[in-house]
């Protein structure tokens, strides 16, 4: 009888443990998610960790680009002669900015010859509101001016007179970009956006046109919308003295789609790579819906018609 009421007292004490253990535990959770739940990180979504990437260069102007950021409106480039990132002064700030853009990309004028630039990015919301820290820094230094000294005068000789002078849409994944001089042989190269909301417009070839030899074909990877505009940007290109590209507006062109845009023919990477520069078509000698397909409809039934003709005319033979 003693043993058992022992073991009776026991199961009592273990049970009691138990009761107190569980309710310590179940107090102390709450606790502990409450702390993880008030512990947050900052809100970075309108930084920009990574610094501006140099695109085109001259004396006078730089072009540069960067990465997108998703809760972007827009983006202002800081830039000064000395650097704000290796600076003792914390209160340090850059001697420039330009007005606000909506691309990933800018041009930056009126800059002095043969002169080192520090450049940021800070991005902008809809509200206007900016990034709490601007990018990384970039440091670019633009190029000596070409000039010829005769006697005490100097002579500035122009370091570019190339500018774009008009974009046509050819189907909906074709454009023929024209120049104000004829082109030389290296490449050119362009970026294209998409006004509306300022998505990048893949680029596929850019071929030389085999008359026209101020204008190049430009074949897309994207498929143009209808109704919408776009902007072209040259990013660099020469002629045949080897000037390159005005700086500016020159190399900047905005063009509007058709409400009845046609579509490309199909053409595979090795059929375009080798047109090496066949002439484009004349956006003005057919009408837009006039694509390859309708000529070899057309063809065909001209072709149908001849057959049946000849062979009446046997019959009556």
């Amino acid at each position: 009888m003693k043993n058992i009421k022992k073991i009776i007292a026991l199961a009592s004490v273990a049970l009691f443990i138990q009761t107190v253990s569980a309710a310590t535990w179940d107090t102390a959770t709450p606790t502990a998610t409450s702390a993880t739940v008030t512990t947050t990180s900052a809100d970075t979504s309108l930084e920009l960790p990574t610094p501006p990437r140099l695109v085109n260069k001259t004396s006078t102007w730089v072009t540069l680009e960067w990465d997108k950021v998703s809760a972007a409106s827009g983006y202002i480039v800081l830039y000064s002669k000395t650097s704000v990132a290796t600076s003792t002064d914390p209160n340090a700030l850059y001697d420039n900015e330009t007005d606000q853009v909506t691309e990933t990309w800018a041009t930056i004028s009126d800059l002095e010859a043969n002169t080192k630039y520090y450049f940021a990015v800070v991005p902008v919301d809809k509200e206007g509101n900016q990034g709490s820290t601007f990018s990384s820094e970039l440091s670019v230094s633009t190029d000596a001016s070409t000039s010829t000294a005769t006697g005490a005068t100097t002579t500035t000789v122009p370091t570019s007179s190339l500018a774009l002078s008009g974009v046509t849409v050819i189907d909906n994944k074709t454009l023929a970009v024209q120049f104000n001089a004829l082109l030389g042989t290296e490449p050119v190269t362009v970026k294209i956006t998409k006004t509306s909301d300022n998505s990048d417009i893949a680029v596929s070839e850019i071929v030389p046109d085999a008359t026209l030899k101020d204008t190049v074909a430009i074949k897309l990877n994207t498929v143009l919308d209808p109704s919408s505009s776009y902007s072209l940007t040259v990013i660099s290109a020469k002629d045949e003295a080897g000037n390159n590209i005005s700086e500016g507006v020159n190399g900047i062109k905005e063009f509007t789609t058709l409400a009845t845009l046609a579509s490309a023919p199909e053409l595979n990477s090795a059929s375009w790579a080798t047109m090496s520069g066949a002439t484009l078509p004349d956006a003005k000698a057919l009408p837009a819906t006039w694509t390859k397909e309708n000529l070899i409809v057309l063809a065909a039934l001209i072709l149908s018609f001849g057959i049946v003709f000849i062979y009446r005319r046997k019959l009556v033979k």
